[in-house]
């Protein structure tokens, strides 16, 4: 995530709202409009979105395994 976010700022895009959730969500949205626009080629932006979901998935796990451990109090 702190790559995709340093390359964002390259074209002044800043995202932080201090939920990770949201911040994926809002820097996909951020490559998405750079590859509509064609400031990216499709190779950055897909290896881009695969980044994200990486770190989607993983996020996604550790809220389950709190979920979980949590259940089991």
């Amino acid at each position: 995530m702190y790559d995709i976010r340093q390359f964002l700022m390259k074209y002044n895009s800043v995202i932080y709202t201090r939920d990770p959730i949201t911040d994926l969500y809002l820097m996909e949205e951020e490559l998405r409009a750079l590859y509509d626009v064609k400031l990216i080629d499709p190779k950055r932006y897909m290896h881009g979105k695969l980044l994200l979901g990486r770190e989607a998935e993983r996020l996604q796990t550790e809220h389950n395994k709190k979920t979980n451990d949590m259940e089991e109090l």
